[in-house]
């Protein structure tokens, strides 16, 4: 018997589950990346916000320090030393992904508490 195209056939058909799974691992760790990106970014505006409580326009300040970084929707409230962000965003590798976070940040006893809602 001749068993010359035997690793050849199993090649190819391991091949498609392979590549679905490398293009997996890389879609799951850009949207992973992209996540934490915003979450860190969210966190430092909302410090930074707490900090400068007291500037005016403090929330077109907060916006566009975001936008610097993000895409997306994004929104922000301030009322009573509280502040909200959220952003929205949909992100697009071999499929669509929609993004919706939102941290609250305030001060207690002098600390900056921020936490994810």
């Amino acid at each position: 018997m001749n068993n010359k195209g035997q690793s050849l056939v199993i090649f190819v058909l391991i091949l498609p589950a392979l590549l679905l799974l490398i293009t997996l691992t890389f879609e799951i760790g850009n949207l992973n990346y992209t996540v934490n990106k915003y979450k860190k970014e969210i966190k430092q505006t909302i410090e930074y916000g707490l900090n400068n409580i007291e500037k005016e326009n403090l929330q077109a300040i907060l916006t566009n320090l975001l936008k610097e970084n993000i895409k997306g929707q994004i929104n922000i409230e301030i009322n009573n030393q509280i502040i909200k962000i959220n952003i929205k965003d949909e992100i697009s590798f071999t499929k669509k992904f929609d993004i919706n976070i939102t941290y609250i940040g305030y001060k207690e006893n002098g600390k900056i508490i921020i936490k994810e809602e």
